[in-house]
């Protein structure tokens, strides 16, 4: 089964200059949602329950009544709502930091989200006031910050986008703040895993979900493979193919079809990049020079307007110009982590799932949810920042760094775990075989659990 949502609203619509949104906890509004929140996610996420070990669930106890920053994987875009249910389990709430546009959505996410502890963020920007409210919120240490590190949800549950540094730099701050009225003062950051396993047969699923893009790609029954895997690599070649042909792309010849999707990326990043007179950093990540460009947008959507009458339709035109660019971006952003051999290098239920919903999201405007699912939710080591203290005062830099890798590789491997263990393999047909775990545990001794 599934549930979904058109986009009959535009949930990509930036927000205004300017704004900032403050956390303002009503123990009211939270304990109502609090006790909501496990039908909330069988309705709107399809997931049954959250499914935690009783250590991980000790450790995360064992650091109450301490200062904490939770920063959670966040690539399957629901990771909130998982986030919300864990503070119930340990009978107390966080705050969350939120994307502004979140609470420009709606006049309720306005009024309802800061009364939950969140506050907004203008992301890829310097946003100071939401700098200065994580700061204010670390120091203090009365509840703990939840922080989605990797700055955007990518719809994979299984790719882990890289964390940014930015976060880290701002919990040393915290700490930093802490410390001038306490030199003892401590905080810690704990690693979290959030995995999505569905918990029935999806073949129907993919075959609906297949068929439906189909349709609406005009593909017709002529040639069309049998088994779901070639349906899903057929219907990839068309929506890339699509989009080579309305960007004016042409790949190289005898291209595989990753050297194609990495193409077509590059070369719409490189042509925004120079729309908009930015100097390409070529080492830098797609998901980096991504997020430059939303910046330059902004600049110019957010910009007060000039004062002459010439000037401002000027404006006004630069302004419609730069506007019709977010949804290439948008698109960019949700495509940016998808590579040819993300199904293949790993043949299961849930990644084929993963990107029957982008392509759905991309060639339907459906942002489908399926079910039955559960969340599994690993912690991994947490760091004391106290511990690192004295390098951080020797070399920021490279003592951020060295922090953001460390958490970001245990967040990667614990994902990588949960799904040796948990997912449910399928054959090259498009069968569905055993879960990963099981087959493993009587094999290699690969399984995980």
């Amino acid at each position: 089964m599934d549930s979904n949502s058109s986009k009959k609203t535009d949930p990509h619509a930036r927000p205004k200059p300017r704004s900032f949104y403050a956390p303002n906890p009503n123990s009211l509004v939270i304990g109502l949602v609090q006790r909501g929140i496990s039908g909330s996610i069988r309705r709107k996420l399809r997931v049954t329950h959250v499914e935690i070990s009783d250590d991980d669930l000790a450790r995360l106890k064992g650091l109450q009544g301490k200062r904490c920053l939770l920063t959670p994987s966040h690539s399957g875009g629901w990771e909130p709502h998982i986030m919300m249910c864990l503070s119930t389990m340990l009978d107390d709430y966080f705050y969350f930091v939120a994307a502004l546009e979140v609470f420009e959505q709606s006049a309720v996410n306005r009024w309802v989200m800061p009364r939950l502890g969140c506050y907004s963020i203008l992301r890829g920007t310097v946003d100071r006031a939401s700098f200065s409210m994580t700061r204010k919120i670390l120091a203090e240490g009365k509840r703990w910050l939840v922080i989605f590190p990797e700055g955007e949800a990518v719809g994979q549950n299984g790719m882990l986008v890289p964390f940014q540094q930015g976060v880290f730099q701002l919990a040393f701050k915290g700490l930093d703040d802490a410390r001038e009225t306490n030199p003892q003062a401590e905080l810690y950051c704990v690693p979290i895993a959030i995995k999505y396993i569905y918990e029935q047969d999806m073949t129907s699923e993919m075959k609906q979900s297949l068929t439906r893009v189909e349709q609406r790609l005009s593909l017709g029954d002529d040639g069309c493979p049998a088994d779901l895997h070639a349906r899903l690599r057929r219907v990839c070649e068309a929506v890339l193919a699509a989009n080579e042909k309305a960007r004016g792309v042409k790949p190289p010849a005898d291209s595989t079809m990753d050297d194609r999707i990495q193409h077509i990326k590059q070369q719409t990043i490189e042509k925004l990049e120079y729309q908009f007179d930015i100097n390409p950093q070529m080492k830098q990540m797609p998901l980096d020079r991504i997020r430059t460009l939303f910046n330059a947008v902004d600049r110019i959507v957010l910009d007060e307007p000039p004062t002459s009458t010439y000037e401002q339709q000027l404006h006004t035109e630069r302004v419609r110009m730069a506007r019709a660019t977010y949804d290439e971006l948008w698109r960019l952003l949700k495509f940016v982590a998808v590579y040819d051999g993300y199904v293949t290098e790993s043949l299961t239920v849930e990644r084929f799932m993963d990107i029957l919903a982008l392509l759905e999201y991309e060639v339907l405007g459906i942002r489908r949810v399926w079910g039955p699912r559960k969340a599994m939710v690993r912690v991994g080591d947490s760091v004391n920042l106290a511990d690192r203290w004295d390098d951080y005062s020797a070399d920021r830099r490279a003592t951020t760094a060295s922090v953001t890798a460390d958490l970001e590789n245990q967040v990667r491997d614990m994902l990588t775990a949960i799904g040796r263990a948990n997912e449910t393999a399928m054959d090259v047909d498009g069968s569905l075989g055993e879960k990963i775990g099981q087959a493993s545990d009587e094999g290699s001794g690969l399984g995980v659990g």
